[in-house]
């Protein structure tokens, strides 16, 4: 038996403990063969370490192995989630779970201390502590505190207060996990996250009233917007601590790969790497967040963006990664269908992100990618399904 980090584990891999939470819950039992899936969970939920057999690795690239395995281990790991109390956390009341009570506590604080740190850099010339900011932003991730997925954790912040300090936190987050899905170092994980935190801050500097408008803005509120990116990279131009990959996130941000984004119009080599993770970052979050001038998107809407935007927008490898892995981590969730029936998702399907498996109460399999092709081709019979929300 060897203890190896998760980023580290292969298909096939066998477990050879049960995979526990940081309060001891089963995850993923002993005995279990590694998928995709699986690891792409666990790396969802912050679960940072797994004890594997040695020497033991079954052959995932034969079909049979794969139908029996999978048949097996869905019926356990099932069973698992149906039998835990972290089922009960995670999914059907998140809000009211100890983890998440320590994480919203945690995450005020750190917004609570970036405004009063940047309005008092900005206005009474004292010191930026950009460092002590992004400890505790860090401090936001650390695996004794988390057996639930960031994603669920911001799902629920995201029905409290809209804030410019919030969403730079909620990036920042977002930047991290996803440079740890690419298999980034540590310090480039610890660059990425500071470059969402501090993505927006040339925000501070317009005007309060376009912000937070209430409305769709009119052409010339949108070109007064669009200069947070400059405003931004002029701000942090200011203090000699800060990285360049950071100054660079703040101007680069709304750049896409393919010469459509702002305020340069750069394409693909031209963008920092750091950028492209905070651009996805920035989408992602943003369109899930409640706004004065509309409601949140449920997650898989969101998928279905990036998947209908064109992911020759964005760096390949960073949108496919996180596309896979953000539904990965949404798996066994309890979700509201746009026809009003509920259900879990059991079963993510690659190529089609948004459109998952779904076992309904009574047990009915609703294959919403099969049904997406049907409503195409039989537009009067049969009407597209799509999730609407994440319960």
């Amino acid at each position: 038996m060897r203890k190896i980090p998760i980023t580290a584990l292969t298909p096939g891999m066998v477990t050879a403990e049960d995979i526990l939470s940081y309060d001891h819950k089963p995850v993923v039992p002993k005995g279990i063969i590694l998928t995709e899936n699986i690891i792409s969970r666990l790396e969802g939920y912050s679960i940072y370490y797994a004890h594997i057999e040695d020497n033991l690795v079954v052959d995932m690239s034969m079909p049979m192995t794969n139908a029996a395995i999978d048949k097996k281990q869905d019926a356990s790991i099932t069973a698992l989630y149906s039998n835990t109390a972290l089922e009960s956390d995670m999914h059907d009341n998140p809000d009211m779970s100890r983890q998440y009570q320590i994480f919203s506590h945690h995450f005020a604080r750190c917004a609570e201390h970036y405004q009063n740190n940047l309005m008092n850099s900005l206005y009474r010339n004292e010191p930026f502590r950009a460092n002590e900011l992004l400890k505790e932003t860090l401090a936001l991730l650390s695996q004794d505190r988390q057996s639930i997925s960031v994603f669920d954790m911001l799902l629920n912040m995201h029905n409290t207060e809209d804030s410019v300090y919030n969403h730079c936190i909620d990036v920042a987050l977002i930047s991290n996990v996803l440079a740890r899905w690419l298999h980034f170092s540590e310090a480039d994980q610890m660059m990425a996250t500071a470059c969402g935190l501090f993505h927006d801050v040339g925000k501070f500097i317009l005007p309060a009233g376009i912000l937070r408008k209430p409305g769709k803005l009119t052409q010339d509120e949108f070109e007064i917007v669009k200069t947070h990116t400059t405003e931004g990279f002029h701000l942090l131009g200011r203090y000699n601590s800060i990285p360049e990959p950071v100054k660079n996130a703040a101007l680069m941000h709304h750049e896409k790969c393919d010469g459509s984004g702002y305020p340069y119009g750069l394409t693909g080599e031209d963008i920092d790497k750091f950028s492209k993770i905070v651009t996805i970052a920035d989408i992602f979050d943003a369109m899930t967040s409640e706004r004065v001038y509309r409601a949140a998107m449920c997650p898989f809407s969101v998928i279905k963006y990036f998947e209908d935007d064109g992911i020759q927008k964005y760096e390949m490898k960073y949108i496919l990664t996180f596309l896979e892995n953000v539904s990965n981590s949404y798996l066994n969730h309890h979700v509201t269908l746009s026809n009003g029936m509920e259900g879990n998702v059991i079963f993510i399907n690659p190529g089609n992100f948004s459109k998952p498996v779904i076992r309904t109460g009574t047990n009915e399999i609703i294959d919403l990618q099969e049904n997406y092709y049907q409503s195409i081709l039989k537009l009067s019979n049969i009407k597209n399904l799509s999730i609407e929300s994440i319960i």
